[in-house]
């Protein structure tokens, strides 16, 4: 289906996903844990085959985690030992009743492969594993496929927070470690800008050092 313009649509059923999805979409699926947390899976849109919409995404036979088995969640944890493998599943499947949107978000930044090109690149990859939970988890891999760089949001937002939490704990301050995660993720988002504005700021200061014309 055509969506001029729209790179990130609402959160629907995957029924009604399912006639928005375009060949080499990224697909994110919102897994909530208890009430007030939750995380995102995601997966890549290869089409449809046969009776079912497929997705390639990187996951272990038991679901995002296996959280069937305990063995399964201590190894993705402990980011050794995850039978976390690529492999291709129907959408409605890794859905698992649960709310979905088209996530292109980089597409305004990074210009994606041909549709056919990102679908060879998910294809190959078809039975490889090596999950790490910072370095290689499911949202790396399907924006590797996309973009060839592997981001993940998550990481930078968590990692960040983390930050912001170990700041917080020295200063024993609530405050500094929400303000410290806050500023901590804005500059992992935008530190090439900040990094090159940097000798800008200096030449202010330093009349002695004028700026480039």
């Amino acid at each position: 289906m055509d969506r001029p313009g729209v790179l990130t649509t609402e959160w629907m059923t995957v029924d009604e996903l399912i006639h928005h999805l375009e060949l080499g979409d990224l697909v994110e699926f919102h897994r909530p844990i208890g009430r007030q947390v939750a995380y995102a899976h995601w997966a890549l849109y290869i089409g449809f085959f046969e009776t079912e919409h497929v997705a390639v995404h990187l996951s272990t036979e038991h679901g995002d985690f296996g959280l069937e088995e305990k063995t399964e969640m201590r190894a993705k944890m402990t980011l050794n030992g995850s039978s976390a493998h690529v492999r291709s599943d129907p959408i409605l499947k890794i859905a698992n009743g649960q709310l979905c949107r088209i996530n292109n978000s980089l597409d305004s930044n990074h210009p994606p492969f041909p549709p056919n090109v990102i679908y060879e690149r998910a294809i190959y990859r078809l039975g490889k594993s090596g999950y790490n939970l910072i370095y290689n988890n499911c949202e790396h891999f399907v924006k590797e496929c996309r973009y060839g760089s592997a981001e993940s949001h998550q990481v930078t937002l968590a990692s960040s927070l983390l930050g912001g939490i170990v700041a917080g704990a020295v200063c024993s301050s609530v405050t500094v470690a929400v303000v410290g995660g806050i500023c901590g993720y804005a500059f992992m988002k935008n530190k090439k800008k900040i990094i090159n504005s940097i000798p800008k700021l200096s030449n202010l200061f330093n009349p002695s050092n004028p700026s480039s014309p």
